[in-house]
């Protein structure tokens, strides 16, 4: 039986977990793991003129802004406008794009120096014990005091780190610690800037568990039975030694208990110990990606009769197996990877790291066919990883985008000094998902050009291994530009890992990374396409489908993302200010769909599709990482009779589409014809349906009916209740209809929100390429975009009920309500 309670302490939102045991002699104790600390911090942001002299306190004139984690002040300070007399070249190649530092690259935002500052207390019942804080990721250059003593230094913004402070906190009194990070814009994306994931406290005893200290695996796999190897890091800071007993314990999703082994050992004094243990789980339910089943590990450190520490570990039980013929097989079912690669910003979040915002990403993921991402080019957040593991998506984890060669964001010059510390960072906190199935050790590496790169590719290969033998490496291989030697890679470098990803198959040099002849020259080789672009995605599935060999395809990308301005642009002052997006996704930054979505649907569903879009006029134009500009309306500013382009993908064997109830005929959708289907419609009023056929029966249809004049704003949210934690969150669609519901396209109204009830807006903002100059993220109003836009709202620590409405002149106000729950803590 497992009690918990809550506390709160000054600065301090904990749960309490008291485990009851079934041998009577065992004693019970409280156990503090994951603390929340996220709340009730202060930040202050230097000016430019602060910023040229940098010390080790922030200004004693600071004035402090209270705010919690996790913050990113980048989306929070506006965008960054060109000189007037600062030419930005329109037509950049896409190195030169990536480049384009402080600008174009980052989305014409914001970096500088921030400080943050947390006070807080330490309850009674902590004294002598050990108090580690624990960063899941801060943006970037990070510095950490407690107390005026200097705790260090991560330089990496997309690794998570700790420290102990245990020996500088005040037993009685106020403590203050303060954060100090800087962002020199030197990313090849928006990074966003500052603390943007999740800080926990852990405090234990003397001997316990430590952080990243399960490693699970199942090495024996049956239908019957599944054998679960385990090593477990334990740690004595006690000034003698002690005996201890580990009893691990196998929990189902339940929380029954299914295996439980226990092993004793004598720790020395300030020493460690890794305890090694074997047990089984009888008919065990898989790990897959249509039912993501997990276990629990609950690791249990007893001294003298007392359970003196608990530690959680989910895990899953999956065979993965990659071949040279076969390609990729899940429990052994072939599997083929209909990947995607995103970055880690959640739009008009910025980078802040909410679950519910990384769990959203993984949802619309999975609705679109989506089976596994491709995290480019770092590694996530834990929170993302755990709803990928959670719902059953499939993942290659990514180390770095620059290794000793520089290409723009910073990490050359400290790749020889710290390539172990993040990639065991990485590798500790996250070879337990099952959801990870590759270790990336690198993007488009320059070193892949030069006879050093199979070098170093072998040494972070192998260090790869060393940690984790039970999956295989890759590194994404650019076709071979200039900055990367002017060539494909030489056999070398790919030797050095186990799995080759070609990036941009089609665009290889000289076609030396052409995926039917390298299978025949390399036979052994295992291949995928760890990036593609949107103007080959038919022939790229095509050749995917017709090769099994073939492990899958990351699309560039799944997401619109920040920063990268003008990569997928649909228009040539999309490149430029004050257009801040990479449009070359599925979805609009704002996870709303978009025609991609549905041509990818088409070609990754087993299920009926149809979908009808109508192409924009000129000047747009299709860029190689976008799609055909389209957009699934029938509300034009266009004259009656004027022509529209109509396109409708499908997977069916042939459509109709209908007119204002009249036939246009019916047009095959086949392979032959790339899935898609084109009318010369002219414009009037009314509706377009879309009906599939598939031999000769009616199989699904899509509609498309002109809205009438807009009339009032309907709210539509993503959950009915969130916890009052302080950093939940939900995302609210603020729609501008007509009388039927219908939402006008062409709206482009200012909206103004309003909240009431124990909640906060925390930003507004619509999928358009273009920055909301006027609009800040941050703010209470909003310009529709396409007839719609996003807000998100946190809660706060009260419970009770949020009612959140909209106001635009004109329109009759749209109102929704979210209940606001006391937190719930599930066992697993």
């Amino acid at each position: 039986m497992k009690h918990l309670s809550k506390i709160t302490f000054l600065g301090i939102s904990t749960i309490i977990l008291f485990f009851g045991c079934t041998t009577k002699s065992i004693q019970n104790t409280k156990i503090y793991r994951n603390i929340d600390f996220n709340l009730d911090w202060e930040f202050y942001k230097l000016t430019k003129e602060e910023a040229e002299v940098v010390k080790d306190t922030p200004p004693t004139h600071a004035h402090w802004k209270k705010m919690s984690i996790p913050h990113d002040w980048s989306i929070e300070s506006g965008f960054i406008a060109p000189d007037e007399n600062e030419k930005i070249k329109k037509d950049l190649t896409v190195a030169e794009l990536g480049g384009h530092l402080g600008k174009r690259s980052t989305g014409f935002m914001e970096g500088g120096i921030g400080w943050y500052k947390k006070k807080f207390t330490i309850p009674e019942e902590w004294q002598g014990k050990n108090i580690y804080i624990d960063f899941d990721g801060v943006y970037m250059y990070s510095d950490v005091w407690i107390n005026g003593q200097y705790l260090g230094h991560h330089h990496y913004g997309y690794t998570a780190f700790g420290y102990d402070l245990t020996p500088f906190l005040r037993p009685k009194g106020e403590n203050e610690l303060l954060v100090r990070a800087k962002n020199k814009l030197e990313s090849r994306w928006y990074s966003g800037s500052g603390i943007y994931r999740p800080v926990t406290l852990n405090v234990t005893n003397r001997q316990h568990i430590k952080k990243w200290g399960t490693y699970i695996t199942t090495p024996e796999i049956s239908a019957t039975s599944a054998t679960v190897a385990i090593e477990t890091r334990v740690t004595n800071t006690d000034s003698k030694k002690t005996s201890i007993q580990l009893r691990s314990s196998v929990l189902d999703k339940s929380g029954k208990n299914i295996t439980t082994v226990t092993d004793e050992e004598e720790l020395g004094a300030n020493s460690e110990g890794i305890l090694k243990q074997t047990g089984k789980i009888p008919s065990p339910e898989l790990w897959d990606t249509q039912t993501p089943n997990l276990y629990t590990l609950k690791s249990e450190v007893i001294v003298n009769g007392t359970v003196v520490d608990v530690y959680l570990t989910n895990f899953g039980v999956r065979d993965i197996q990659f071949d040279a013929e076969k390609g990729f097989l899940l429990n052994g079912e072939h599997t083929i990877l209909k990947g995607v690669c995103i970055h880690h910003d959640n739009g008009i979040l910025g980078a802040k790291s909410y679950a519910w915002a990384e769990e959203r990403k993984v949802l619309k993921l999975k609705e679109m066919g989506t089976n596994a991402i491709r995290f480019s080019h770092n590694p996530p957040s834990k929170e993302m990883l755990d709803m990928c593991d959670k719902h059953g998506m499939l993942v290659i984890d990514e180390s770095f985008d620059e290794w000793k060669i520089g290409k723009a964001n910073g990490y050359k010059d400290q790749f020889d000094s710290l390539w172990q510390k993040d990639m065991t960072s990485m590798l500790l906190r996250d070879r337990n998902h099952p959801s990870i199935i590759m270790w990336s050790i690198g993007n488009e590496v320059p070193e892949q050009g030069q006879p050093e790169g199979a070098i170093t590719a072998k040494m972070l290969s192998d260090f790869t291994k060393k940690m984790d033998p039970t999956r295989p490496t890759t590194v994404a291989a650019q076709p071979g530009g200039k900055p990367w030697g002017g060539k494909f890679p030489d056999p070398e470098f790919f030797d050095a890992v186990d799995i080759s990803g070609y990036n941009y198959e089609n665009w290889t040099t000289d076609g030396k990374g052409e995926f039917v002849s390298n299978h025949k020259k390399f036979p052994s080789r295992i291949m995928y396409q760890s990036e593609s672009t949107g103007q080959y995605l038919f022939d790229t599935w095509m050749k995917i489908y017709d090769n099994p060999y073939i492990l899958g395809d990351f699309i560039w990308t799944g997401i619109d993302y920040l920063g990268e301005t003008g990569c997928g642009n649909e228009l040539d002052d999309q490149t430029t200010y004050p257009a801040y997006i990479a449009s070359c996704g599925s979805f609009e930054h704002t996870l709303f769909t978009k025609p991609r979505y549905y041509y990818t649907q088409v070609l990754w569903s087993s299920e009926p599709v149809v979908h009808v879009n109508v192409q924009k006029n000129a000047p747009y134009f299709m860029s190689a990482w976008g799609w055909q500009p389209a957009i699934a309306t029938w509300n034009w500013n266009r004259k009656r009779g004027d022509i529209c382009k109509v396109d409708v993908y499908s997977n069916c064997d042939e459509v109709e589409l209908i007119h204002n109830g009249k036939s246009l005929g019916r047009k095959p959708t086949t392979r032959s014809e790339k899935f898609t289907a084109t009318w010369e419609v002219p414009y009037v009023e009314g509706e377009l349906r879309a009906v599939g056929y598939t031999n000769g029966n009616q199989a699904t249809t899509d509609l498309l009916k002109t809205a009438e004049k807009p009339t009032q704003i309907k709210l539509l949210v993503d959950r009915d209740s969130i916890t009052a934690s302080g950093s939940d969150i939900c995302f609210v669609t603020a729609e501008i209809v007509d009388n039927n519901n219908i939402r006008n396209t062409l709206a482009k109204d200012e909206i103004a929100f309003s909240i009431e009830g124990p909640g906060e807006i925390i930003a507004v903002g619509n999928g358009s390429h273009y920055a909301p100059l006027d609009h800040p993220f941050i703010g209470k109003t909003g310009l529709a975009h396409e007839g719609r836009l996003l807000v998100v709202v946190r809660s706060t620590t009260q419970s009770g009920e949020i009612k959140l409405t909209a106001a635009g002149k004109g329109l009759r106000k749209g109102e929704v309500t979210v209940q606001v729950v006391d937190e719930k803590i599930s066992f697993l």
